[in-house]
């Protein structure tokens, strides 16, 4: 079976499937008593920490890789246009920091699911203080002429 080109946010959306998994077998072995229960109470109060740990060491390893690759000299940090799901925070953050959206997007979902409810205030924060991204007509950029028709 031949497969086409591989799109660049398959790691990170088959990371968000796995986190899912994760998330669904915790609640799974929660609900089915199958582990003690004071076991299980330690584990949840200590979740936000492991999944801190489990970012940084995700972040040191695509880091070693050349996948984050910070900012660029000069760049800007504004809301995305185009890669956007709310407000195109998370996806102009992506850009300016060479990081896949989809990653960000999934650790903020992780982080605020374990009870950092603060990322969401700092979202909003964000939405209303970072510019959207200039539209090319606004830009200062000049849109390049379209090629002449053949035979025209």
């Amino acid at each position: 079976m031949m497969e086409g080109p591989k799109d660049s946010r398959s790691g990170a959306l088959a990371f968000g499937g796995a986190a899912l998994i994760v998330f669904g077998l915790w609640l799974f072995v929660q609900a089915s008593g199958l582990i003690d229960q004071k076991l299980l109470d330690t584990i949840n109060r200590s979740a936000g920490a492991l999944v801190l740990v489990g970012l940084g060491v995700l972040v040191i390893l695509l880091s070693r890789r050349g996948v984050l690759t910070g900012p660029k000299p000069g760049a800007r940090l504004y809301r995305s246009r185009s890669d956007r799901v709310f407000s195109g925070v998370l996806g102009g953050l992506g850009a300016y920091l060479g990081v896949d959206a989809v990653l960000l997007r999934v650790a903020v979902v992780l982080l605020t699911v374990v009870g950092n409810v603060g990322l969401v205030v700092i979202y909003i924060v964000m939405w209303v203080i970072v510019p959207e991204e200039p539209s090319m007509a606004y830009s200062g950029q000049s849109i390049p002429p379209a090629p002449p028709i053949p035979g025209a």
